[in-house]
């Protein structure tokens, strides 16, 4: 199993994680987010750094299997067709 540590804006994790058409953007490093998306640096509690961890699809439906966690329950935005390809691409 492979798993990808890296960081994004919140409002990205929250609203456009799998629905933005261009995707959202996932960077390095905490220093890499904040050089490219100075929101991320201000005081604003809504952009602050979220630290991600992206896994290939089969890898996440494991982990899904393991926990027990009902696969309805998890947010269909983060599941999106977008999300998976960005994630197949990255491996």
């Amino acid at each position: 199993m492979r798993a990808v540590c890296g960081w994004m804006c919140a409002v990205d994790f929250d609203y456009e994680l799998g629905e933005a058409s261009g995707g959202a953007t996932i960077f390095s490093s905490e220093k890499d987010l904040h050089e490219h998306r100075r929101c991320t640096t201000a005081e604003d509690a809504a952009h602050k750094g979220v630290e991600v961890v992206t896994l290939s699809k089969e890898d996440f439906n494991v982990l899904v299997e393991k926990s027990g966690i009902d696969p309805m329950t998890i947010r269909a935005s983060n599941l999106g067709p977008v999300v998976w390809s960005k994630i197949e691409k990255a491996v």
